[in-house]
């Protein structure tokens, strides 16, 4: 923008400032009253960030074709617990309770319900060894954070209130810890509204010392939000991820990022104000010197937050929202903050005017002209220096990462009680089982398929780390054998098709060893003899042939139609078969699961390593079997986890690429330069190192975390990178100005030191400020992030903007701005 075109903006911007400020609080009372309401869109959004492609999010949908007439999404635990052990009493109101909700199905919108009543047979799952705990599945229709998933929970809750004396009722698993969650982050977001809002107010009175100027970016910023928050709604129904994430980052980056341009903007006011004595030539010289400047540091930070758009992973994706914000602050920015101070006038800084004449106009800080003279004097040293004393700490940085998202909240919460309690009387792994999800071209529900399932059971019940497995042959963690009921009558003709049935059971078990002495062949490439193989093999065989007398039973009721009725009502096992098949089993017979208890944490990383030895384990036994084609996906907490592991961190080495890339192009821009952006990124990329290595110090080291919020590094770099990298543009934007008014390097850049160290100082103690906040927020990872970004800024605002930053200008000289820089 031209001299005579700026000159006419700001002219128009004088006469029409009331329209402009009447306009943006249009603006904001349409987007509160007739768009979408951004907390009520990211309550009804579903949270699954897997995609779609995914072997867990495949392993779900195979999973829901085990029973086609369940809606089942997700589900809560009722548990009940004794200290002294269940009583009589306990188990009888635990029975009307759930016999109430089942009979309230429909009226509570829930999908079904499983517990000792519903599954007889598995009543064992529900009630702990030790006597001290009994539990009850509910299956919910919708998703975790459905509006209709919190209105069933809240329904159960009711119905758990009247509990016996003495005994402790909580509801938990998977979507009322989900819900608790959410509740946590909006409280959380409601109290970082009020600390940011308090903490921006008391910086910006110490910067101006005025009571009035503080209102003209709280005001800019605060119809910012507003006006965004409707945007981004907006934006969701087109596509947009928005999580509690987009929320809190919204706040923090739109606080603290345009009260930065506005802080910016009101102090190049106050130095043109005292020279040129006139309110508008005063904000046209303030716009020509500080508007590039505003307009390319909101360019770095909307490339930033725009280009996370481009991830995969959805809880990364839903920062992008942040983007628009930043285009309306930006806008704002531009007209909104010059119309209010224009409409202020001189008592915008009252009662600390300016004074007259520029001898006033420039307030020089001592110590940053002192910092400005030591890097220019030693540039070498400095870098030097720097180096050797801050590269150790990038080493403290070990990448370690907590996924544990139960610790991520308030451990007093019914759900958080509720999970530990089923935890230490079930067992770590019981809440949030490993499930594997078994398909083949052709039915499993034969007898030699029956004996490869079984097979493959035993093999995984091996594995360290895995407490029980359960599956279609051991419902209970054990081999099912149906002779444990009776003593049955015999006839020729039954002992004939028994006869025929043990062979085709031992086929099965025959076609294993078969296939296994032709892997291990293909394997070693020659193999002297199979006789020690057949002899392992031989006494396993001879086991299952003690049971051969069940066989026929077996193979009848497999080739039942899995929606009959039992034949043989009268007997309780063979009805209680048929529910196991029916839970265990599609109805065509071609998907079938496998439960697999850990005794491990569920998110630990040990138990998230064993998803993959236990997936494979299960695919080699299942395909030396006789199951055509058989293929195996891996879902539960922990195989979600563990897939979330790789695909966050290539997501994040993509995603920062092109984000550096990004900002690279806007610095080219605006410096005409090419190794300026390349150590300006660099001196980005050390200080984030250095910030990783002192948060993760703090959290490990000191205060015994396993490790960081496994999305806290990836927030944090695009964080402290789009934002740190304004108070370079301030830096180096000012230092164009001055070297354009014909000052050779080094009193250009000590000119822009001295005018803009204060600027960048305060800028940075209000967006430090600002995720500071973050830290009241009761939800670990926005914790995390809001201290880590607080020390990268501050570290970067000072450090390496007094000393690092310039000593590179110094070193290059006027190298570091050619070839690309207009004469």
């Amino acid at each position: 923008m031209n001299n005579r075109m700026m000159n006419r903006f700001i002219d128009w911007t004088s006469r029409l400032r009331l329209v402009l400020l009447a306009g943006w609080i249009a603006a904001a009372g349409v987007s509160a009253l007739a768009l979408p309401s951004l907390s009520v869109v990211v309550s009804h959004t579903e949270q699954n960030f897997i995609p779609r492609h995914a072997e867990s999010a495949q392993a779900l949908k195979l999973l829901q074709e085990i029973d086609p007439t369940s809606k089942s999404r997700t589900s809560a635990v009722i548990v009940l617990s004794r200290q002294e052990g269940i009583t009589a009493d306990d188990k009888v109101w635990m029975t009307e309770v759930t016999n109430e909700i089942s009979s309230r199905q429909e009226e509570l919108n829930i999908a079904g319900l499983l517990d000792a009543q519903t599954q007889p047979e598995l009543a064992e799952r529900f009630i702990s060894k030790d006597g001290r705990a009994m539990l009850a599945v509910v299956y919910l229709p919708g998703s975790d954070f459905d509006e209709s998933t919190k209105t069933a929970l809240t329904g159960i809750k009711q119905l758990l209130d009247g509990a016996p004396d003495g005994a402790d009722v909580d509801l938990t698993g998977s979507a009322a810890i989900s819900q608790d969650f959410q509740d946590s982050s909006r409280q959380g977001l409601r109290r970082t509204e009020i600390i940011t809002i308090g903490l921006v107010l008391a910086i910006l009175l110490i910067v101006f010392r005025s009571p009035v100027a503080p209102l003209v970016p709280l005001l800019t910023i605060g119809i910012s939000v507003v006006v965004s928050r409707g945007l981004i709604a907006k934006a969701a129904d087109y596509g947009l991820t928005v999580t509690s994430f987009t929320e809190s980052f919204l706040i923090a980056v739109l606080f603290g990022a345009g009260t930065d341009y506005c802080i910016l903007m009101i102090q190049r006011y106050r130095e043109e104000l005292a020279a040129a004595g006139d309110p508008v030539d005063a904000m046209r010289r303030t716009l020509r010197g500080v508007g590039p400047t505003v307009f390319y540091s909101a360019s770095t930070v909307f490339a930033a937050f725009f280009l996370i758009g481009f991830a995969q992973f959805g809880l990364y994706k839903s920062a992008a929202g942040v983007a628009i914000g930043l285009l309306v602050t930006l806008l704002a920015g531009m007209t909104l903050t010059p119309a209010l101070i224009l409409l202020l006038g001189r008592s915008l800084l009252w009662p600390m005017w300016p004074r007259s004449g520029a001898a006033g106009a420039r307030g020089r800080s001592k110590l940053w002209a002192a910092a400005a003279r030591l890097a220019s004097k030693r540039p070498v040293i400095v870098l030097l220096t720097a180096v050797l004393l801050l590269t150790p700490v990038t080493l403290l940085y070990q990448g370690n990462r907590s996924f544990d998202d139960i610790s991520e909240i308030d451990p007093s919460l019914g759900s958080v009680v509720g999970y530990h309690r089923v935890e230490q009387a079930f067992g770590a792994g019981e809440v949030f089982p490993l499930t594997m999800a078994v398909t083949s071209t052709e039915s499993m529900r034969t007898p030699s398929a029956f004996a490869a399932l079984e097979q493959a059971s035993s093999d995984l019940a091996l594995i360290q780390g895995v407490r029980e497995v359960r599956s279609a042959t051991r419902p209970l963690g054990a081999r099912l054998s149906l002779g444990q009921s009776g003593s049955k009558p015999s006839d020729s003709a039954a002992d004939a098709n028994q006869s025929e049935d043990d062979k085709q059971f031992v086929q099965g078990l025959q076609a294993i060893a078969l296939r296994a002495v032709t892997f291990s062949q293909g394997l070693v490439g020659i193999v002297p003899s199979i006789r020690p193989i057949m002899d392992a093999i031989v006494p396993y065989l001879n086991e299952q042939l003690k049971a051969s007398e069940d066989i026929a039973d077996l193979k009848d009721l497999l080739e039942q139609s899995p929606s009959a009725p039992p034949r043989a009502e009268s007997d309780p096992i063979k009805a209680g078969m048929q529910r196991i098949l029916q839970f265990y089993m599609s109805p065509d017979g071609r998907t079938t699961k496998i439960d697999i208890v850990m005794n491990t944490n569920p998110f630990a990383t040990e138990t998230m390593d064993n998803v993959d030895k236990l997936t494979a384990a299960l695919r080699d036994s299942l395909e030396l079997s006789v199951i055509p084609e058989p293929r195996v996906y891996a879902s539960g907490a922990s195989a979600k986890y563990n897939e979330l592991r790789g695909i966050s961190y290539d997501d994040f080495v993509r995603t920062a690429s092109l984000v550096l890339a990004g900002i690279a192009v806007v610095l080219v821009a605006l410096l005409r330069s090419i190794i300026a952006p390349l150590y300006v990124l660099a001196a980005l990329v050390f200080n984030y190192l250095i910030t990783m290595g002192l948060l993760e110090f703090l959290y490990v080291r000191i205060l015994g975390f396993d490790g960081l919020s496994w999305t806290v590094s990836f927030f944090i770099f695009m964080v402290v990178v789009a934002l740190g990298v304004d108070y370079s543009i301030f830096l180096m934007s000012r230092y164009k100005e001055e070297s354009g008014l014909g000052s050779d390097v080094r009193e250009a850049m000590k000119t822009a030191m001295t005018t803009t160290g204060g600027v960048i100082v305060s800028a940075a103690a209000i967006m430090a400020g600002t995720f500071g906040a973050l830290g009241f927020s009761d939800v670990d990872t926005l914790v995390e992030i809001g201290i880590g970004t607080m020390i990268g800024l501050i570290l970067y605002a000072t450090l390496f903007m007094s000393l690092i930053v310039p000593a590179l200008a110094f070193l290059f000289g006027e190298r570091g701005f050619g070839p690309l820089r207009r004469r």
